[in-house]
C-alpha cells in the first residue's frame, strides 16, 4: 500500500504535534489526535449539524414539510436561481466559522470548503457554474482584520470543484456598519446600493456563484446578486456555509 504525502504526514506529523504542541477542540475541548486537522476534533468534524427538514431550491430550509418552495420563491421575489449551505449557524458549525472569522484559524476554510463539496446540494448549485464571486469586505475592514474568509472559501471550493474565482470582480464601495444586531428592515438599509461590480466583463453573460460565509437574514446576499444582475449575470446562485434557521 503507497502512501500519499498528506496522509504519510497525517500518520507521521500529526502524532509527532499532538504530543508537542497539545491543542484542544475548539467545540468541546477535549486534546486533538490531529491538530492539523482544527480548529475541530476529528468527532466534531464528524457531527456539525445539519439541515433536518426539506430545502428549497434557493437554498432555504422550508418550514413546512409539504411545502416545495419557500415564501420568496413562491412570490418570485428570490435573486437565486439555487443555493445550498452545510446546515444551521449553530453547534460546532458555528464554533468554526467564528475560529475562522475572528480568530483567524484559516486553515478551517480549507476543511471547511472540503465538506461543502462533499455535499450533493452544493455540488448541484457549483455544476454548469462558471465563476465563485465571494461577498466583499469593504478594504478598510480587509485590512484590519488581513483576509476575508468569504474570498478563501471560495478560492478553496473553487480549487476543489474546478470553477474559477472572480476575486475584486464584486466590490463593496460602502463602508457600511456591522449587521450584528441589527433588524432585518435595518440590514437592508444598511447594505442598499453598499456593492458595485468591477470587472463586467468576469460577469456578463455568465452563471455566477456567491460564496459566503453565513446567511443571516439574506440582505447582504440579495444586495450582492442585484450587483451582479445589473452587471449581466446569467444566473446568480448562492452557497453559504451555514444559515440562521
Amino acid at each position: 500500500m503507497v502512501l500519499t504525502l498528506a496522509a504519510a504526514a497525517r500518520f507521521v506529523v500529526d502524532p509527532v504535534l499532538a504530543l508537542v504542541f497539545p491543542t484542544s477542540c475548539a467545540a468541546c475541548g477535549r486534546s486533538m489526535d490531529h491538530p492539523r486537522s482544527g480548529p475541530l476534533c476529528d468527532g466534531c468534524w464528524g457531527t456539525l449539524p445539519r439541515h433536518g427538514g426539506g430545502v428549497c431550491a434557493c437554498g432555504v430550509p422550508l418550514v413546512s414539510p409539504h411545502a416545495d418552495l419557500c415564501g420568496r420563491c413562491r412570490r418570485g421575489l428570490s435573486p437565486f436561481e439555487r443555493g445550498a449551505s452545510l446546515g444551521p449557524y449553530d453547534g460546532a458549525l458555528r464554533v468554526v466559522i467564528h475560529e475562522l472569522k475572528f480568530r483567524g484559524r484559516r486553515r478551517a476554510a480549507a476543511q471547511l470548503a472540503h465538506r461543502l463539496d462533499g455535499e450533493s446540494r452544493v455540488r448541484d448549485v457549483l455544476g454548469g457554474a462558471d465563476v465563485l464571486v465571494p461577498v466583499p469586505l469593504h478594504p478598510r475592514r480587509h485590512r484590519e482584520r488581513g483576509f476575508n474568509q468569504a474570498e478563501l472559501l471560495a478560492a478553496e471550493l473553487g480549487r476543489r470543484a474546478a470553477v474559477p474565482l472572480a476575486s475584486g470582480a464584486l466590490v463593496r464601495r460602502t463602508d457600511t456598519a456591522s449587521q450584528s444586531g441589527l433588524t432585518a428592515a435595518r440590514r437592508r438599509e444598511n447594505v442598499a446600493g453598499a456593492f458595485a461590480v468591477r470587472h463586467r466583463s468576469r460577469i456578463a453573460g455568465r452563471v455566477v456563484v456567491l460564496v459566503d460565509d453565513v446567511y443571516t437574514t439574506g440582505a447582504t446576499a440579495r444586495a450582492c446578486a442585484r450587483a451582479l444582475r445589473a452587471a449581466g449575470a446569467l444566473e446568480v446562485r448562492l452557497v453559504t456555509v451555514a444559515r440562521v434557521d
